[in-house]
């Protein structure tokens, strides 16, 4: 993967970052637009041109107390400033967001994490601890390892973050990006592991690749929430509602191929 996508000045939050990270013994991986311009990074006219200048970092904690010594450990580096309303921002250098995603034992039996300083702050999480078994570990400059979100799981985060927030238009024009250019980036995986997707569709669709690309995503989305039915269920159903393009119910037939059921 290519990091020439990252600006200098992300690349200096990530090495700050995964230093204090080592200090607590923390795991994390990056989801978001980072994630998704590395991952499109191997091919230049996949990703945007104008270099992300947000950073989302989910962090695997596991309880209230760790999240707060982390984030003044980061604002006492000198660096880090904290954000005056939202608890899990801080601004790097007062150049650069970066969003702490909190997920693990820390969260609530409804998927949620509850922080309480300065004021109430409550977070949906689902698919953080879906998507930590998924992740992908790049080498960066300077010697900076990162893990990352694979891509699938990536798409899976952002129609669960499109349904908490459906103003969040960007997620959907995200996943519609990656479909339409992921067969290009695992034409050689689908062709060894998945060639029978290739006769589900018919080539004379204008949509065919789109198709074919969306029932892989699905089947691999399938695989990591198996053992999550409540989520698969709420997954499958916002799937269903989307009718707008045929790729979302592609994405929903190549969950229920794994998972063999249809969670009505």
């Amino acid at each position: 993967m290519a990091t020439d996508v990252i600006l200098p000045a992300v690349l200096e939050v990530l090495a700050t970052t995964e230093k204090i990270f080592k200090q607590f013994g923390i795991d994390f991986y990056l989801v978001g637009a980072l994630a998704r311009d590395l991952h499109l990074s191997v091919n230049p006219t996949f990703t945007p041109r104008r270099k992300t200048r947000d950073i989302d970092i989910a962090i695997l904690i596991a309880d209230e107390s760790l999240f707060y010594a982390i984030k003044e450990a980061m604002i006492n580096s000198g660096d880090f400033s904290a954000h005056e309303t939202e608890t899990i921002k801080l601004i790097y250098k007062h150049s650069i967001e970066i969003d702490l995603l909190p997920f693990g034992g820390i969260e609530n039996e409804l998927r949620e994490t509850h922080l309480h300083k300065p004021r109430l702050f409550i977070m949906d999480v689902p698919g953080l601890q879906e998507a930590y078994v998924d992740i992908e570990e790049i080498q960066l400059e300077n010697n900076i390892k990162l893990k990352v979100c694979s891509l699938e799981a990536l798409v899976l985060l952002k129609i669960i973050a499109n349904d908490d927030n459906p103003a969040r238009t960007k997620d959907l024009t995200d996943i519609e990006h990656i479909i339409s250019v992921y067969f290009e980036l695992n034409a050689d995986k689908i062709y060894t592991d998945q060639l029978e997707i290739m006769d589900l569709y018919d080539t004379d669709d204008n949509d065919y690749l789109k198709l074919v690309s969306a029932r892989a995503i699905g089947r691999h989305i399938g695989e990591l929430l198996l053992n999550s039915v409540d989520l698969r269920k709420r997954v499958v159903n916002i799937l269903r509602r989307k009718t707008s393009a045929p790729f979302y119910h592609a994405i929903e037939e190549g969950i229920i191929d794994v998972t063999g059921d249809t969670l009505t």
